[in-house]
């Protein structure tokens, strides 16, 4: 159990990682997972944890751009079949890949995450004009599921970008990314729950995350419709970056 201060805290980590995801399209996974690995959890009960509560918060986003009309229509079952293989693929690797490994490995994929986002939102304009085929997306939806589930995050900040640049309006992007996102967030947490076991997931954390998740995301599927989002993405890169690094630089110096 944790006390009353803690639940706020987790809380307020679900308020603003469940703001962020909705807002940007990306976020939830990687800010979150972010905490809990710098708290010392385990890589694999981390991602797990996370992906239970983002599959639920993903829910509410996703219903909420899907109202709102973002959604870049054709292209759903073309990123989630494949995106479900990497999913269960990734939690495997995960879970299976000793611990002295995982904790850099997610640092590093998450200071990669954190690098993506800083560099995505610093542009001022896109370079590529020219639209990625839709051959491409299925390889898309696999390896962001992987690198998502494997690394605790990654799925909106490798899909929204990549999304843009084929020629979506930002706004379809990011709902496209949110109404996708739960079926890879469940797909993790069936294979999370079967191979570590449901009851190693953290349940006291899960919970008031989640519940602080629902509180501001249909607000943040509007904001993403009206308001420029480069200050909120910029400072959510540079934070992942900063956290990250020095995670990453502890754990390699565990293994050396």
């Amino acid at each position: 159990m944790i006390d009353l201060f803690d639940f706020w805290i987790y809380i307020l980590v679900g308020l603003v990682c469940g703001f962020i995801d909705s807002a940007l399209g990306m976020g939830y996974g990687v800010s979150a997972t972010a905490i809990f690995v710098s708290f010392g959890i385990a890589p694999a009960i981390a991602s797990a944890s996370v992906h239970t509560a983002e599959g639920f918060v993903d829910v509410v986003s996703g219903v909420s751009h899907w109202k709102l009309g973002n959604l870049e229509r054709g292209l759903f079952y073309r990123l989630v079949i494949p995106g479900v293989v990497g999913a269960v693929l990734g939690a495997l690797f995960l879970s299976w890949v000793s611990l002295k490994f995982a904790k850099p490995f997610v640092s590093f994929v998450l200071l990669a995450m954190g690098t993506l986002i800083l560099f995505r939102f610093l542009r001022k304009q896109i370079l590529m004009q020219k639209k990625i085929p839709k051959q491409f997306v299925p390889l898309l939806g696999f390896v962001a599921a992987f690198i998502d589930v494997s690394g605790g995050g990654g799925w909106g900040p490798i899909v929204t970008p990549v999304f843009i640049l084929r020629g979506s309006e930002p706004r379809k992007a990011v709902g496209t990314v949110e109404i996708t996102e739960p079926v890879i967030s469940f797909t993790a947490m069936i294979v999370f729950g079967l191979t570590l076991g449901f009851e190693s997931f953290l349940w006291p954390i899960v919970m008031p995350v989640m519940l602080g998740g629902f509180v501001l995301t249909p607000i943040a599927a509007w904001v993403s419709k009206k308001v420029p989002k480069r200050i909120l993405g910029v400072l959510v890169g540079s934070w992942l970056i900063f956290l990250n690094a020095k995670t990453f630089l502890e754990s390699i110096g565990t293994i050396f």
